[in-house]
């Protein structure tokens, strides 16, 4: 029996799935952080082996792995992949490695390894393609200081300016001065801002803020409601770009969403769809067929088989 392993390696987790080469998925692990710009080399190598393992036994297998494809955060520079790739084959994991993006494997997961865009939007945000000749296309995820627009960080840094405005005098009001006021207890501007800037309250804290920004929407608060439009904004623009330098303008196309802020869709989605049809013609949004761990699997077992067919599809779902 001829076995793929499939990583999505993120910030917080490292999730791993051992596939035969019928699509039947024999087991899944997940374990701590592999983002190899926090971690480092020998971290990782540590963390994707004892993943390895896990899954081996869990699946009580001991014949080697034909391919291990991780798609892995902090991945995105070719000398980067090489180094990892580099730590990964001095552990004898597999016969075959290969790294790419954590991009790379949520999309393949999205669409069963074939074309179509995916917009991210949690903590920050970011949208991918990928076109029927296998190139790929990225718009956003700058980082919180630089991007990021339409992210729960974003989200949750503008109730902060509305809120700083209402205390200056110079916005409109909003409850969600006071709903900030009430979630971080305290009364002073100065005691929230020295937070803030002395990191106790973080960039994964101020995007905690996006649920309280939607429900203050849903009360009917101005600065709220101005604050999802733009983020819904935001997030159609950049679909609007990478479908554009996809060559897509004018055409359908389909759309994965991916991330926690699209827990609120239903608000979104109209706004992502106005803005992004002032390129195309119209936007299917969707969830990801497979998860990323299973995008890597997909790519892993292309590889090594070529066209998938639906039958090892089908099998792949079933453990869904």
């Amino acid at each position: 029996m001829r076995m793929v392993i499939g990583v999505d390696g993120g910030g917080t987790k490292t999730v791993g799935v051992l596939v035969d080469s019928e699509g039947h998925v024999l087991a899944r692990a997940v374990t701590e952080s592999s983002n190899f710009q926090v971690v480092g080399g020998d971290a990782l190598g540590r963390v994707i082996s004892d993943l390895v393992n896990q899954l081996l036994t869990n699946a009580g297998q001991r014949q080697p792995v034909v391919h291990l494809y991780a798609g892995l955060a902090g991945a995105g520079r070719p000398a980067d992949r090489q180094t990892i790739i580099t730590v990964l084959e001095s552990k004898k994991l597999a016969k075959k490695i290969t790294v790419d993006t954590d991009a790379a494997a949520a999309l393949a997961g999205a669409f069963a390894g074939g074309p179509g865009i995916i917009v991210i939007s949690g903590t920050g945000a970011i949208c991918f393609g990928k076109d029927r000749r296998g190139e790929f296309y990225r718009c956003g995820g700058w980082g919180y200081l630089l991007g990021d627009e339409g992210s729960g960080y974003y989200i949750g840094q503008q109730a902060l300016i509305a809120a700083l405005k209402d205390w200056d005098g110079r916005g409109v009001k909003t409850c969600l001065r006071s709903a900030i006021e009430q979630k971080y207890g305290i009364r002073s501007i100065d005691l929230l801002i020295s937070s803030i800037y002395s990191g106790k309250i973080d960039r994964t804290e101020i995007a905690s803020l996006a649920p309280l920004v939607f429900d203050k929407r849903a009360e009917g608060d101005e600065a709220a409601m101005n604050i999802i439009a733009s983020a819904g904004q935001e997030i159609g623009k950049i679909i609007a770009a990478v479908a554009r330098r996809m060559g897509l303008a004018g055409c359908s196309v389909r759309v994965a969403l991916i991330g926690s802020v699209f827990k609120q869709r239903d608000i979104l989605i109209p706004l992502m769809e106005r803005e992004a049809c002032r390129v195309v013609q119209e936007i299917h949004f969707m969830d990801p067929q497979f998860e990323p761990a299973i995008g890597s699997a997909i790519l892993a077992l292309q590889q090594e088989l070529g066209l998938l067919d639906e039958t090892v599809l089908a099998h792949l779902a079933e453990a869904k």
